[in-house]
């Protein structure tokens, strides 16, 4: 008596706890699928998978505040100063910024001297 009571209890909480695996697990095919696509991504370049340091430095070439204008060009051009990878986008942000900008004399003069500075300045580029 004891014996079929202590197996219905058991099947009874078998039903209660069992977990509906085959929604929650993946199959074989779609676990390699994960692993190649894993695989591909990691074998890319560091460089193209990265968002270069100078561009969070470059967005904050358009505020209006004079001191954090004159703090992203000091960066911008350390960093080309530093890294030659980076130095021909640097430089072309900052041109760029300067022919755009033409109502503001001083930050086109500022950005001048700075290139002058860290002589980041390359005709050859």
């Amino acid at each position: 008596m004891f014996k079929s009571a202590n197996k219905k209890i058991i099947e009874f909480f078998k039903l209660w706890w069992a977990k509906d695996a085959p929604e929650d697990e993946i199959t074989p095919r779609q676990a390699n699928a994960i692993q190649k696509t894993s695989y591909i991504i990691s074998k890319k370049e560091f460089e193209k998978s990265c968002t270069p340091p100078y561009v969070a430095v470059a967005a904050q070439l358009g505020t209006d505040k004079q001191q954090v204008f004159e703090a992203a060009v000091f960066y911008l051009c350390v960093i080309a100063a530093n890294e030659p990878k980076y130095k021909k986008a640097i430089l072309h942000v900052l041109d760029s910024y300067a022919e755009e900008h033409k109502k503001f004399p001083s930050r086109a003069e500022y950005i001048n001297n700075m290139k002058i500075k860290f002589k980041i300045e390359d005709t050859n580029l």
